[in-house]
């Protein structure tokens, strides 16, 4: 559970202990919530929205939109056309399978 800072006991304070400052719980909110839109292309970044009711959120997901974030794929790039490649040499006796 998330902790803040306790206000009322703060202010009462004569000295005050860093490592431990006086916290209170904060207390479980379902909203607002974030909702995601995932791209059609992968590498790129989700767009994002925030809802703040629940009527709001049924009528993101209707429209496409999740709860989850989406993480981009990276793009792997082919530079064996910019490089020269030599086969890997096994020594004798050593079986194929092995680099």
């Amino acid at each position: 559970m998330p902790y803040a800072i306790d206000e009322d006991k703060f202010s009462e304070l004569k000295v005050l202990d860093m490592n431990a400052p006086p916290t209170k719980s904060i207390p479980y909110q379902p909203f607002p919530k974030t909702v995601y839109l995932h791209p059609k292309d992968k590498t790129k970044q989700h767009r994002a929205k925030i809802v703040e009711t629940a009527e709001e959120l049924d009528a993101a997901q209707k429209q496409g939109w999740k709860t989850a974030p989406h993480m981009p794929e990276e793009v792997v790039e082919d530079l064996s056309e910019h490089f020269e490649a030599e086969p890997v040499k096994r020594g004798p006796g050593r079986p194929a399978n092995a680099a």
